[in-house]
């Protein structure tokens, strides 16, 4: 069964995910896309990808799977 995961990054805890949500969920629904789980980090991008879990999500992704994210 294929799923979509949405991966949403802020640097610091003054800024906001629900604008990332939001778009992302417009998208979706503009792609007829059920978000199956929502993954919230909250680290600098200058942190080495695996710091910033991005190793983990692409382990839980088969071929068939989407993953979203803004910007």
């Amino acid at each position: 069964m294929t799923k979509t995961i949405a991966y949403l990054r802020t640097s610091t805890d003054k800024q906001e995910m629900n604008n990332q949500k939001l778009a992302i969920l417009e998208y979706a629904q503009t792609k007829n896309l059920k978000i199956d789980e929502f993954i919230e980090i909250q680290i600098s991008s200058r942190k080495t990808p695996k710091q910033r879990r991005i190793e983990d999500i692409l382990a839980k992704l088969s071929n068939s799977d989407t993953l979203i994210v803004t910007e």
